[in-house]
């Protein structure tokens, strides 16, 4: 054990006296200016001579090599056996090389990429961290990443320059991760450079930047100026037209950027909203997870709310919750994230993905075949409650539109959503997951509860001692641990009561099988009837939108005592009703579409219709603390004493106040 930590002291002190061979008495290359244009000599590494070896520097680069292979799974320098040397070598690293203008411009870009893997090995350990900030390394290695970065997009792909990229994306990935540090990053101008770098060719240069954003972008102003720069617009232009990965990491850093109101506003401009919604077809679990916690932000805005339901995303959100299948696949790096081989590239056995993921997607280890099939089948399921928990909060901020709430209802949200709140087994690793997507549907129910129209449905879906619960969390509340004590509660009920809650929302189930059909048409529910007949909601087979069929029982003496008079009526009827078909087509009338006899009994068929009154309206706006829009002064008292006050030309405030004549 002696032999070999004197052994190892000697390579250490070896490698520290190259290091400290100052600038000034190394042979280091020359350029020659003249036979070089002044734009060329911007280049950064620069150019080296073809010919000519100097043997300092190749020394150099090779101990640096064999320091970064030999501790590449080192941790915890501080407290090594040599930490003395190692504390002495990353000093000099720093001072010497990285900080020494004179050995940056003219050192080979092999050397240069081997002192930033040893910095970057060393500053696993954080008190490295601590080190480089006080030398002023971070000033410095964002001077040369600005310098690095312009050389890279203006002049290409030249040697190591790609590998010396993804090592400063990723040490800067690695400051960023701690949150005091973000900030001084942001200072030095690290995220410019970054965001520059989005536009790289090279997929991981492009895939190490966007790590190193979405670690900055943790913090509010760190994430500030990151939207205040052209970063929207390219990150849009990734998620339409990249590879998959380019994709989730461009959605991850969209979500962080979201919560600021100038990034949402960006979105806006560059169309960004159907961009997203084409995402939703996508069947990768970890891209759609960022895509909806996007479209959650986004949906916080009216006008944006609405524009996602004419796109079509209200029937995509719901489809995500019952008839989806997803993949998750476990993503792999690929070869040079973390280049130490002396041809600049890492093999794959070298590569240390911690470097690159850091607590922001994936931590996998090594394990046998079984575990691992068994590890991934728990990712995935994990996965699939976080992801219908994100839908069912993109749907809550719908719902804040009274228009999409009737649209979910429409399109059997309520039965979709109320399925994600029945008690499941599993461990206790999963019971917290699906915990929190019991409270994200709740919400979601809960809001469309608000919706006056459908309260009678909810008090028929559950027994009295839990609607009781679910009616005092109160309207349109957001915090999430309000929902705690009603999830605790359907927990806790017996099989039998859960049986009762899970088929009456069967019944709810719009898709459920026919109670019968008269003609071509499937009648799924009664919705009224009286002396003359009924009302029911009906669709035609296979089709997805809902009619209203009348049936008018012709057996009365109110259309004739004869048979005779009674087809005379109905003849009669039938004309009024094909003039209204042809003649009143308006927006606001309700069409006609056909008329038959069946069974003695008359059939209308007509447009169903399933908007609340305007009373309800009023209340779920008065709820919601909302205004409504109008185009001139008026004052509205309802005969029970509800009314609207309009006092400007733009906004009227719902109040409830006694009627006066």
């Amino acid at each position: 054990m002696s032999q070999n930590l004197e052994r190892d002291a000697k390579e250490l002190c070896r490698l520290l006296n190259l290091i400290n061979t100052p600038a000034s008495k190394q042979q280091l290359p020359s350029i020659d200016f003249e036979s070089q244009s002044l734009s060329k000599s911007l280049q950064w590494p620069a150019p080296q001579p073809k010919s000519g070896a100097y043997q300092h520097q190749s020394t150099e680069a090779l101990a640096l090599e064999q320091f970064s292979t030999k501790y590449q799974t080192e941790r915890s320098f501080g407290d090594h056996a040599q930490q003395k040397y190692f504390r002495d070598i990353f000093a000099a690293l720093t001072k010497q090389r990285l900080c020494n203008h004179q050995w940056t411009e003219h050192a080979p870009s092999e050397n240069i990429l081997r002192v930033l893997v040893c910095l970057r090995i060393m500053m696993r350990d954080v008190n490295y961290m601590k080190i480089f900030f006080d030398l002023n390394g971070v000033r410095l290695l964002a001077e040369h990443l600005q310098k690095a970065t312009d050389s890279y997009l203006t002049y290409g792909d030249g040697p190591f320059v790609v590998d010396i990229l993804k090592e400063m994306t990723n040490i800067f990935q690695k400051l960023s991760a701690k949150v005091e540090q973000r900030e001084w990053l942001i200072a030095c101008g690290t995220h410019k450079a970054l965001i520059l770098l989005l536009s790289a060719t090279d997929v991981i240069v492009l895939h190490c930047s966007l790590y190193a954003l979405i670690s900055l972008s943790q913090s509010p102003d760190p994430r500030r100026a990151i939207g205040e720069l052209n970063s929207v617009e390219v990150l849009l232009r990734i998620l339409q037209d990249y590879d998959i990965m380019s994709k989730k990491l461009s959605a991850i850093l969209l979500k962080n950027l979201l919560s600021d109101p100038q990034v949402k506003e960006m979105v806006k401009v560059y169309d960004g909203v159907p961009i997203l919604l084409s995402l939703l077809h996508n069947d990768n679990i970890k891209l759609l997870w960022s895509v909806l916690w996007c479209l959650v932000q986004l949906a916080s805005d009216p006008e944006t709310s609405n524009d996602i339901r004419q796109m079509g995303g209200i029937p995509l959100l719901l489809s995500m919750l019952h008839e989806r299948k997803f993949v998750s696949e476990r993503s792999s790096v690929s070869n040079g994230l973390a280049s130490a081989t002396i041809h600049g590239r890492t093999p794959h056995s070298t590569i240390d993905e911690e470097d690159i993921f850091a607590s922001l997607l994936l931590k996998d280890s090594t394990r046998d075949s079984q575990s691992i099939t068994k590890g991934k089948t728990e990712e995935m399921k994990e996965q699939q409650l976080s992801l219908k928990s994100a839908c069912c909060a993109a749907l809550t901020e719908l719902v804040l539109n009274d228009t999409n709430a009737q649209q979910i209802t429409q399109n059997n949200g309520i039965f979709f959503i109320g399925q994600l709140i029945l008690p499941q087994d599993g461990t206790e690793k999963d019971q917290k997951t699906f915990d929190t997507l019991q409270k994200n549907a709740f919400r979601a129910l809960r809001f469309l509860f608000s919706m006056e129209r459908n309260r009678q449905l909810f008090k028929r879906l559950f027994p009295a001692d839990l609607f009781e619960v679910f009616i005092d969390i109160g309207h349109y509340v957001r915090d999430l641990n309000t929902y705690k004590p009603v999830v605790e509660k359907i927990n806790s009920l017996s099989k039998e009561k859960v049986d009762e809650i899970e088929e009456n929302l069967i019944a709810a189930n719009q898709n459920r099988e026919p109670t019968k059909f008269v003609a071509d048409y499937a009648v799924m529910e009664t919705l009224g009837s009286g002396a003359f007949g009924c009302v029911y909601k009906v669709k035609k087979a296979a089709a997805q939108s809902f009619l209203a069929l009348k049936e008018i029982y012709l057996i009365n003496p109110s259309f004739g005592r004869s048979k005779k008079e009674r087809d005379k009526s109905v003849g009669e009827m039938i004309s009024e009703l094909t003039i209204i078909k042809e003649q009143m087509k308006h927006p606001n009338v309700v069409r006609y579409h056909k008329t038959f006899v069946e069974d003695e009994k008359l059939f209308i068929l007509m447009e169903l219709i399933e908007g609340a009154p305007i009373r309800e309206h009023f209340n779920s706006l008065k709820e919601k603390k909302g205004k409504i829009l109008r185009g001139t002064n008026l004052e509205y008292i309802h005969p029970d004493g509800f009314g609207i006050e309009i006092f400007t030309q733009r906004e009227a405030h719902c109040t409830q106040r006694p009627h006066t004549q």
